[in-house]
């Protein structure tokens, strides 16, 4: 029994070998509600420490969360070399980038795969705040200018209307800019259509912003 035992930790232990540190804070920021708030570093310390205990733990004592470890994951998800998974800071608490949208959407069956299922109450929101705050969402985009655009077939992106879609304004810093169009994105990112057109006004914004930046 025993070695059956053994054999199982084992084979998770390998299993988890295939994901890396800064990947699992991601997933954990995720499964927390990451891609809509900010969230703060005990909570992802628990979160990443349920999903893989061994991975933040102390080494003389492994029953105890490791939070310094989980700190510097954390702030290395931020990194270029880390894939810019994840924006924010010990103080200010942390979300999914959409660089990490990305990265969640190819890994979702990798990860599932690895035993890390997401879990129901995030799978499906219906009837929750969440639902209600996305149907309003749905309505009001269905209703802008720039959708009506989109969905005649033109793609031609008219710059106010596409920041008017994500609620951004002529004072929105670099890091709002980047939480409303990861968040926006997020919420969409099972609706094929709306995702497409999300996508396309983001990079949209993204090329100006790049551009009004040279120009300074």
């Amino acid at each position: 029994m025993i070695y059956v035992i053994m054999s199982i930790i084992k084979m998770v232990k390998n299993r988890l070998t295939q994901i890396t540190h800064s990947e699992l804070v991601t997933w954990a920021v995720y499964l927390l509600g990451g891609d809509q708030k900010r969230i703060d570093t005990e909570d992802v310390a628990v979160r990443a420490f349920q999903l893989a205990p061994g991975r933040f733990s102390w080494r003389k004592y492994p029953e105890q969360i490791n939070l310094e470890l989980v700190r510097v994951y954390l702030s290395d998800a931020k990194k270029p070399e880390h894939g810019e998974l994840l924006t924010g800071s010990g103080r200010t608490g942390w979300s999914l980038t959409r660089k990490g949208l990305v990265w969640l959407h190819s890994a979702r069956l990798r990860l599932q795969a690895l035993g890390m299922s997401e879990p129901i109450r995030r799978q499906s929101r219906a009837g929750s705040i969440d639902s209600s705050r996305r149907d309003r969402e749905h309505k009001r985009i269905l209703a802008l200018r720039a959708w009506g655009r989109w969905s005649a077939g033109d793609e031609t992106v008219v710059l106010a209307e596409a920041r008017e879609v994500f609620r951004l304004d002529s004072y929105s810093t670099a890091s709002v800019r980047e939480a409303k169009l990861t968040r926006l994105r997020a919420m969409f990112v099972d609706d094929q259509e709306l995702s497409s057109f999300l996508t396309h006004l983001s990079d949209e914004i993204d090329k100006q912003e790049e551009t009004d930046g040279s120009n300074q």
